[in-house]
């Protein structure tokens, strides 16, 4: 990977997490094609959470119709959000109402009604943009699901997607790295090819997320285990670190993600 000198540094103090709870939907009604892994990540909540809420076993299956307690996602995101952009943008679209909006996103209905300013049967018009609260905690729950499925540490993850982006998959920098991970395309190719053996889109925050934590998974294999080493390398690359040795800012943000994770 090429050298990338667009580090900044993440402020660290802060210990209060962004989003209330009562953003979140507190229960949900189990519909046809769901599953514990699409329920969880839609209220940014984990599998294990949301089985231990409701007594399920690891091998027993939601049925249509049940109805789930989900617990409060917002106990799970590190302390260093606090501050971060936690509303995502939806674009209203033919047939949708705020019912609708705010089941796909797993937030509380009144919640989103009150963020737009809105009755909850008020009718959206087609291209009207609503502003959906919660978002940390969506992202947060993604970032640990990839995380888990790559055999990665999600504080790892979260760290560096953190450090790399503060969470902002519509984030491209100036040497062109995307999204949350923020991945060079050229490293997104390589990704794919090599280690997701499959074809990653790293504009879809899913697959951008795959990709860095793969990569990381990768580095830290490289590196023996060494999480500094393998956070030098994701920034500056083994080939710069050999030929340069280690850059002031990728130094930076070493201490920055390894800060991240210890507090």
């Amino acid at each position: 990977m090429l050298t990338r000198s667009r580090f900044a540094f993440v402020a660290l103090g802060a210990t209060v997490a962004a989003a209330p709870a009562a953003v979140m939907a507190s229960t949900y009604v189990v519909r046809p094609g769901d599953t514990l892994s699409s329920i969880a990540l839609r209220h940014g909540s984990t599998v294990q959470a949301i089985s231990e809420a409701n007594h399920l076993t690891a091998a027993e299956q939601v049925r249509v119709g049940q109805l789930l307690q989900i617990p409060d996602p917002s106990r799970s995101l590190p302390g260093y959000v606090a501050g971060g952009v936690d509303q995502d943008l939806h674009t209203v679209r033919t047939g949708e109402s705020l019912w609708s909006i705010a089941r796909r996103y797993g937030v509380d209905t009144t919640a989103l009604a009150r963020t737009n300013g809105l009755n909850v049967n008020a009718v959206l018009p087609v291209g009207a943009v609503v502003q959906v609260p919660g978002r940390l905690v969506r992202v947060s729950a993604l970032l640990a699901h990839v995380a888990q499925e790559s055999g990665v540490d999600p504080g790892l993850v979260k760290a560096v997607a953190w450090t790399e982006s503060r969470w902002q998959q519509d984030l491209v920098s100036p040497t062109g790295a995307v999204g949350l991970m923020q991945v060079e395309p050229y490293t997104g190719e390589w990704v794919s090819e090599f280690l997701a053996r499959r074809p990653l889109d790293i504009h879809v925050a899913a697959d951008n997320v795959a990709a860095g934590a793969l990569l990381l998974g990768h580095l830290l294999r490289s590196h023996t285990g060494d999480t500094a080493r393998a956070l030098a390398a994701y920034y500056q690359g083994d080939a710069s670190i050999a030929e340069s040795g280690l850059f002031v800012d990728t130094t930076r943000y070493q201490h920055a993600v390894l800060g991240l994770m210890a507090a």
